[in-house]
């Protein structure tokens, strides 16, 4: 197995970060193959004290200072990971997650097994953690708009990457010149992506239960809007015709409500046998990690899901900075 360097940017996550670590603690991999990396951003709680304590107890673990603070524009992340990639070593693995996620104890080992040089990039599979019903309908639609994404990797393009469940090899990284280019976007895993398949590399999507990451639900619909129109920023990085069939998804649900008018028993049906293709889809995709739905649930999702696709545009167009970790992006 290949030396790997875990990623581990923190701002403001002093109450997610002990499960985080620990979760990493738990990897099965060759201690003398595996470092971790951690950063603070400019955090204003306990983040930078816990991260400390942590790296002091290992040998195989570093912090990151940060230098300065993101300037009006900058994105935070992807200006701290830029900083921690300085101390990567030649041939690493460079792997990625989140505070607010939970690695599985294979994890690290998965991805280094399946990464190869052509394809750059491996994204694994993340799903929402959480019992309440809006953590399960947030966790159908990630399984959704992965499976999508999935499919679409299996035929030859790339769409978007996971920066909370991610590998990166040393010399792609370094090719397409790291975070820097996109230290003013906010979606920065999705502008590495890109870059890497603009390369001539094939990024690939990993599903299994071995490359399950669990990340932390929105705790409400406010946050959930917040985190799409972050979200939605990114998809216009994507070519012309791509960010057309995400508008097809939308434009579908008013199609719909105009069609239920006219006719109505004929639209029903159709709309019947949606639901029941797109069940389908979530609930196969999902097994495929082992992962149980909810039959209910799945039927529910569809409400959900088109009160979100249309809050999400109203959001988006809507007059507003782009918030996240509170920090605002014009």
């Amino acid at each position: 197995m290949p030396n790997v360097c875990i990623f581990l940017p923190c701002r403001n996550e002093a109450e997610n970060l002990p499960d985080c670590l620990r979760a990493l603690e738990a990897l099965q991999y060759p201690a003398e193959k595996i470092r971790f990396l951690v950063a603070d951003d400019q955090s204003s709680d306990e983040t930078g004290a816990i991260l400390a304590n942590w790296v002091s107890q290992g040998k195989n673990r570093q912090l990151i200072p940060l230098d300065r603070p993101p300037v009006a524009g900058e994105n935070g992340k992807a200006l701290a990971m830029a900083l921690m990639a300085g101390q990567v070593k030649e041939g690493e693995l460079l792997l990625f997650t989140d505070a607010d996620c939970r690695v599985p104890v294979g994890w690290a080992e998965c991805m280094a097994k399946t990464y190869r040089q052509e394809f750059g990039l491996v994204t694994g599979i993340t799903t929402i953690s959480g019992n309440s019903w809006f953590a399960r309908m947030q966790s159908l639609d990630w399984w959704l708009t992965l499976g999508k994404v999935k499919v679409v990797a299996d035929w030859g393009f790339t769409l978007t990457a996971m920066g909370n469940n991610m590998a990166v090899g040393e010399g792609p990284y370094r090719k397409v010149g790291g975070f820097f280019p996109f230290k003013e976007v906010v979606t920065e895993d999705l502008a590495l992506a890109r870059a890497i398949y603009g390369m001539g590399f094939r990024p690939i999507q990993l599903v299994t239960r071995a490359a399950l990451v669990r990340t932390l639900p929105e705790p409400g619909f406010a946050r959930l809007m917040k985190q799409r129109k972050r979200w939605m920023r990114g998809a216009f990085l994507l070519p012309w015709y791509w960010q057309w069939l995400l508008g097809l998804q939308v434009g579908f649900y008013l199609a719909l409500a105009v069609a239920l008018y006219y006719v109505p028993l004929l639209t029903g049906i159709s709309w019947a046998i949606k639901i029941l293709a797109q069940s389908l889809f979530i609930r196969t995709f999902a097994a495929k990690t082992e992962t149980k739905t909810r039959f209910l649930d799945l039927l529910s999702f569809e409400i959900y899901n088109w009160i979100v696709s249309w809050a999400t545009v109203l959001y988006y167009f809507w007059p507003g900075a782009i918030q996240w970790k509170n920090r605002k992006y014009a």
